[in-house]
Formats: structure tokens, C-alpha cells, sequence
């Protein structure tokens, strides 16, 4: 026989057993089909406060060296504690960049990787194998005019402290880093032609 009084009774029991249940520990919140939060990206710091823009020193020009591109062995990162004071990437060509930097606690590194751009260029010639019939063979490689080059000099007297770059005069390794170990008022010049190049340079304090 159906009883109306057992339902109801039922019923009463599974609205309270709904009630008393508890959020887990530290609630939740309900987003409402809204977007979570932009994240900010991490990337480049173009202006991180440590280093004053200033005028470049004068230089004399070279000749540019066909360059050929090498890459040194990958290698494992090491965490440090040291402060980054410039971290960007600059498109060259543009116009040479100088910063004094008053280095109290060194070391002073910079490390830098160069990308140079590429020509492709479509040379007519005969094969060398078949029939040795002519044919477009595609060439690419790095612009004639590709170089970097960090100088770094004392602030008063101008002498040369460090210095490291990629074609012209220096080798042609992609990735390379300069080491300055004394304290002292420096001023730091950044120069290229037919290259990007990502810059990073850290301090030991500041």
C-alpha cells in the first residue's frame, strides 16, 4: 500500500542530510564563466632603472668579414643570486647604445646570443652527378654585413676594460659572455649591424 507519510519523511531526511554538507577546507570560488586573470608575461625588462643611457664613445670603422656561423656546446644553467640590471632583445641595425654603470659589487657579466640575418641567394650551376645537367641550387647564410660588438671601457679614462663580439674581427660563435671582475664606474656600449641580438646583464649588487 503507498503511504504519502513515508515519502515525505524520506524526503525531509535527504534536504537535511544537503545541508549539512561542508565545504572542503579553504572553500572554492565560483568563477561564473569568467576568464581567469591575465598572467603577466615574463619576458624583457626594457628599462630596469640600473643603467644611465649616455653617448656613445667614438670608434673607428673596420672592414666587415664574410662570417660563418659556429655554436658552442649547449650547457646547463646554474641558478645565482646576482641582479639584472638590462634584458632585451635589440634589432639591428640601430643606433650604437652606451650605459654607465657603477659596478660597487662585482662581477660584472654579459651574456649575449646573436641571431645574424640570413641571405638566400639561388645559384645557376651544373650537377655534379646524373647526367650533370645545370640547375637552381638555393644557398643560404649569414650576411656579409652581420656583427655585434660589447666594449666595455672605464667611465674617465676611456681604456678598453673588456670586450667580445661576433663577426668582423671576433670569432663567429653565436653565444658568448663577458666577465668584468673589479669594482669601478664603467661605461658599457652595445653596437651591430644585420642582427638581433638578445642582451642580458647582471651585476653581483647594486
Amino acid at each position: 500500500m503507498y503511504k504519502p507519510f513515508s515519502v515525505v519523511i524520506v524526503l525531509v531526511l535527504v534536504l537535511a542530510s544537503a545541508g549539512c554538507a561542508e565545504l572542503p577546507p579553504g572553500g572554492f570560488e565560483w568563477s561564473g564563466g569568467a576568464s581567469p586573470p591575465a598572467e603577466t608575461p615574463a619576458g624583457e625588462d626594457p628599462d630596469s632603472g640600473y643603467l644611465t643611457p649616455v653617448t656613445p664613445y667614438p670608434t673607428a670603422t673596420s672592414d666587415v668579414v664574410r662570417p660563418t656561423l659556429s655554436r658552442p656546446p649547449e650547457t646547463t644553467p646554474t641558478s645565482d643570486t646576482y641582479v639584472t640590471i638590462y634584458d632585451q632583445t635589440i634589432q639591428y641595425p640601430e643606433a650604437t647604445k652606451a650605459f654607465a654603470f657603477d659596478l660597487a659589487k662585482p662581477p660584472l657579466i654579459i651574456e649575449y646570443e646573436v641571431e645574424p640575418k640570413m641571405i638566400t641567394r639561388i645559384k645557376h650551376a651544373k650537377s655534379d652527378y646524373g647526367n650533370r645537367e645545370y640547375k637552381d641550387y638555393k644557398q643560404t647564410y649569414p650576411s656579409e654585413s652581420a656583427w655585434f660588438a660589447v666594449t666595455i671601457r672605464d667611465q674617465e679614462s676611456g681604456t678598453i676594460v673588456a670586450e667580445e663580439g661576433f663577426g668582423k674581427l671576433y670569432s663567429t660563435d653565436t653565444r658568448k659572455k663577458v666577465f668584468v671582475g673589479q669594482s669601478g664606474n664603467y661605461l658599457i656600449q652595445l653596437a651591430g649591424n644585420d642582427a638581433k641580438v638578445h642582451v642580458l646583464m647582471r651585476a653581483g649588487g647594486v
